[in-house]
């Protein structure tokens, strides 16, 4: 597999942003991501838990984002999408 050390930087976000949507949050989408955390990482999401509590959807995706674009090359995949729709 390449690029694999970006993979808990993108389970962070999808984890953190599906904590973002509080009440219509995925139960499948928790778990699987708890699990990955707990077998690739041996870890678990309480530190995730806590860092989204409290927090708008807006405050959670602008963290997302932003360590998408400094631990991912997500931002140079988005910008070359927008170039093939042109």
């Amino acid at each position: 597999m390449k690029n694999t050390k970006e993979i808990q930087t993108i389970l962070t976000a999808i984890y953190c942003i599906n904590l973002s949507k509080r009440d219509k949050k995925d139960k499948d989408i928790d778990q699987i991501c708890e699990y990955a955390f707990d077998r690739i990482f041996g870890s678990n999401t309480n530190l995730l838990i806590a860092c989204c509590v409290g927090r708008t959807q807006e405050e959670i995706l602008e963290e997302v984002n932003e360590i998408m674009h400094t631990e991912t090359k997500y931002k140079e995949y988005v910008d070359s999408k927008k170039g093939d729709n042109k």
